[in-house]
Protein backbone atom coordinates (compact mmCIF):
# COMPACT_ATOMS: atom_id res chain seq x y z
CA UNK A 1 0.00 0.00 0.00
CA UNK A 2 1.28 3.48 -0.81
CA UNK A 3 2.35 5.76 2.00
CA UNK A 4 2.90 9.50 2.00
CA UNK A 5 6.57 9.07 1.03
CA UNK A 6 5.97 6.54 -1.77
CA UNK A 7 4.53 7.38 -5.19
CA UNK A 8 1.22 5.80 -6.05
CA UNK A 9 1.55 3.26 -8.80
CA UNK A 10 -1.93 1.92 -9.43
CA UNK A 11 -5.57 2.91 -9.06
CA UNK A 12 -6.08 0.16 -6.48
CA UNK A 13 -3.65 1.96 -4.17
CA UNK A 14 -5.47 5.32 -4.38
CA UNK A 15 -8.11 4.38 -1.85
CA UNK A 16 -8.56 6.78 1.04
CA UNK A 17 -9.29 4.07 3.60
CA UNK A 18 -7.79 0.61 3.85
CA UNK A 19 -10.12 -2.25 4.65
CA UNK A 20 -8.71 -4.23 7.54
CA UNK A 21 -10.27 -7.63 8.01
CA UNK A 22 -9.81 -9.08 11.50
CA UNK A 23 -8.78 -12.72 11.79
CA UNK A 24 -11.66 -15.14 11.98
CA UNK A 25 -13.32 -15.42 15.37
CA UNK A 26 -13.34 -19.18 14.91
CA UNK A 27 -9.53 -19.43 15.10
CA UNK A 28 -9.42 -18.98 18.87
CA UNK A 29 -10.69 -22.01 20.74
CA UNK A 30 -9.52 -21.57 24.32
CA UNK A 31 -11.53 -19.76 27.00
CA UNK A 32 -9.72 -17.09 29.02
CA UNK A 33 -10.21 -16.46 32.72
CA UNK A 34 -9.91 -12.87 33.97
CA UNK A 35 -8.21 -11.92 37.26
CA UNK A 36 -11.70 -11.60 38.78
CA UNK A 37 -12.51 -15.22 37.83
CA UNK A 38 -14.85 -14.40 34.94
CA UNK A 39 -14.58 -16.74 31.93
CA UNK A 40 -14.47 -15.09 28.51
CA UNK A 41 -15.09 -17.14 25.40
CA UNK A 42 -12.73 -16.61 22.43
CA UNK A 43 -15.20 -14.71 20.25
CA UNK A 44 -16.02 -12.28 23.06
CA UNK A 45 -12.30 -11.78 23.70
CA UNK A 46 -11.68 -11.05 20.02
CA UNK A 47 -14.57 -8.57 19.89
CA UNK A 48 -13.18 -6.82 22.97
CA UNK A 49 -9.72 -6.65 21.37
CA UNK A 50 -11.24 -5.09 18.25
CA UNK A 51 -13.01 -2.54 20.43
CA UNK A 52 -9.76 -1.72 22.27
CA UNK A 53 -8.02 -1.18 18.93
CA UNK A 54 -10.81 1.14 17.79
CA UNK A 55 -10.65 3.13 21.02
CA UNK A 56 -6.86 3.33 20.82
CA UNK A 57 -7.12 4.72 17.29
CA UNK A 58 -9.60 7.34 18.53
CA UNK A 59 -7.16 8.46 21.22
CA UNK A 60 -4.54 9.18 18.56
CA UNK A 61 -6.97 11.55 16.81
CA UNK A 62 -6.53 13.99 19.72
CA UNK A 63 -10.11 15.21 19.46
CA UNK A 64 -11.01 17.53 22.29
CA UNK A 65 -14.53 18.09 23.51
CA UNK A 66 -16.30 19.39 26.56
CA UNK A 67 -17.06 16.89 29.28
CA UNK A 68 -19.99 16.42 29.42
CA UNK A 69 -21.20 17.44 25.97
CA UNK A 70 -24.59 19.01 25.31
CA UNK A 71 -25.91 16.83 22.49
CA UNK A 72 -29.56 17.83 22.13
CA UNK A 73 -32.00 20.65 22.83
CA UNK A 74 -30.29 22.29 25.84
CA UNK A 75 -31.17 19.44 28.20
CA UNK A 76 -29.48 16.20 27.07
CA UNK A 77 -25.82 15.82 28.00
CA UNK A 78 -23.57 12.88 27.17
CA UNK A 79 -20.32 12.08 28.92
CA UNK A 80 -18.01 9.67 30.64
CA UNK A 81 -17.17 9.12 34.28
CA UNK A 82 -15.06 12.27 34.13
CA UNK A 83 -18.37 14.16 33.97
CA UNK A 84 -19.22 12.92 37.45
CA UNK A 85 -15.78 13.28 39.03
CA UNK A 86 -15.91 17.02 38.50
CA UNK A 87 -19.07 17.62 40.54
CA UNK A 88 -18.88 21.39 40.26
CA UNK A 89 -19.23 21.16 36.50
CA UNK A 90 -22.44 19.10 36.70
CA UNK A 91 -23.78 21.45 39.35
CA UNK A 92 -22.88 24.51 37.23
CA UNK A 93 -24.72 22.92 34.29
CA UNK A 94 -27.81 22.45 36.51
CA UNK A 95 -27.87 18.68 35.95
CA UNK A 96 -31.05 17.41 37.62
CA UNK A 97 -30.98 13.80 36.40
CA UNK A 98 -28.08 11.37 35.98
CA UNK A 99 -28.44 8.15 33.98
CA UNK A 100 -25.46 5.86 34.62
CA UNK A 101 -24.86 3.08 32.07
CA UNK A 102 -21.86 1.33 33.62
CA UNK A 103 -20.89 -2.01 35.13
CA UNK A 104 -20.27 -0.66 38.65
CA UNK A 105 -22.67 1.81 40.26
CA UNK A 106 -21.04 5.24 40.75
CA UNK A 107 -20.46 6.34 44.34
CA UNK A 108 -23.24 8.50 45.76
CA UNK A 109 -20.89 11.40 46.42
CA UNK A 110 -20.15 11.67 42.67
CA UNK A 111 -23.81 12.34 41.82
CA UNK A 112 -24.74 16.05 42.01
CA UNK A 113 -26.76 16.94 45.13
CA UNK A 114 -30.54 16.67 44.66
CA UNK A 115 -30.16 15.00 41.26
CA UNK A 116 -32.31 11.97 40.45
CA UNK A 117 -30.20 8.95 39.59
CA UNK A 118 -31.02 5.95 37.40
CA UNK A 119 -28.49 3.13 37.12
CA UNK A 120 -28.28 0.53 34.35
CA UNK A 121 -25.75 -2.23 35.01
CA UNK A 122 -24.26 -2.62 31.54
CA UNK A 123 -21.09 -4.38 30.43
CA UNK A 124 -18.88 -2.60 27.94
CA UNK A 125 -18.98 -5.32 25.29
CA UNK A 126 -20.53 -5.44 21.87
CA UNK A 127 -22.39 -8.59 22.87
CA UNK A 128 -24.25 -6.91 25.77
CA UNK A 129 -27.93 -6.41 24.85
CA UNK A 130 -29.15 -3.01 26.02
CA UNK A 131 -32.59 -3.17 24.42
CA UNK A 132 -34.35 -4.37 27.61
CA UNK A 133 -33.36 -1.06 29.24
CA UNK A 134 -34.45 1.31 26.47
CA UNK A 135 -38.00 1.89 27.69
CA UNK A 136 -37.05 2.80 31.27
CA UNK A 137 -34.08 4.90 30.18
CA UNK A 138 -36.16 6.83 27.63
CA UNK A 139 -38.86 7.41 30.24
CA UNK A 140 -36.25 8.76 32.68
CA UNK A 141 -34.80 11.15 30.08
CA UNK A 142 -38.25 12.32 28.99
CA UNK A 143 -39.19 12.95 32.63
CA UNK A 144 -36.17 15.25 32.89
CA UNK A 145 -37.19 17.13 29.74
CA UNK A 146 -40.81 17.53 30.82
CA UNK A 147 -39.76 18.89 34.22
CA UNK A 148 -37.45 21.42 32.51
CA UNK A 149 -34.48 19.55 33.94
CA UNK A 150 -31.19 18.56 32.42
CA UNK A 151 -30.02 14.98 32.18
CA UNK A 152 -26.50 13.59 31.98
CA UNK A 153 -26.29 10.16 30.35
CA UNK A 154 -22.87 8.68 31.00
CA UNK A 155 -20.89 5.46 30.69
CA UNK A 156 -17.18 4.98 31.36
CA UNK A 157 -15.82 6.93 28.37
CA UNK A 158 -18.93 8.57 26.97
CA UNK A 159 -18.61 6.77 23.67
CA UNK A 160 -20.77 3.67 23.20
CA UNK A 161 -23.23 2.74 25.96
CA UNK A 162 -24.30 6.30 26.71
CA UNK A 163 -24.55 7.06 22.99
CA UNK A 164 -26.75 3.99 22.52
CA UNK A 165 -29.17 5.23 25.18
CA UNK A 166 -29.21 8.77 23.75
CA UNK A 167 -29.90 7.39 20.26
CA UNK A 168 -32.75 5.25 21.59
CA UNK A 169 -34.26 8.33 23.25
CA UNK A 170 -33.97 10.51 20.13
CA UNK A 171 -35.51 7.77 18.01
CA UNK A 172 -38.43 7.17 20.38
CA UNK A 173 -39.32 10.68 21.53
CA UNK A 174 -38.12 12.81 18.61
CA UNK A 175 -38.93 10.47 15.71
CA UNK A 176 -35.37 10.35 14.41
CA UNK A 177 -33.92 7.50 12.43
CA UNK A 178 -30.79 5.86 13.80
CA UNK A 179 -28.70 7.75 11.24
CA UNK A 180 -30.28 11.09 12.21
CA UNK A 181 -29.75 10.43 15.92
CA UNK A 182 -26.10 9.48 15.41
CA UNK A 183 -25.52 12.50 13.17
CA UNK A 184 -27.02 14.78 15.82
CA UNK A 185 -24.81 13.34 18.56
CA UNK A 186 -21.66 13.22 16.41
CA UNK A 187 -22.13 16.86 15.43
CA UNK A 188 -21.68 17.80 19.09
CA UNK A 189 -19.35 15.02 20.26
CA UNK A 190 -16.91 14.09 17.47
CA UNK A 191 -15.33 11.19 19.37
CA UNK A 192 -18.42 9.12 18.47
CA UNK A 193 -17.69 7.08 15.33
Amino acid sequence: MATASQPRSSTAERKTFAIVRPPSLAKATKNTTTPTGRTIDPSDKRVNNIRINLLTNRIHRKVTFAEPTLVFDKFLYLGGLKSLYEKNRATRLNITHVLSVVWIRPKKDTIPPNAKHFFIKAEDTILFDMTPYFEQACRFIEEARQSNGRVLVHCACGVSRSTTICCAYLMKHHSMSLEQALTQIRSQRPIIV
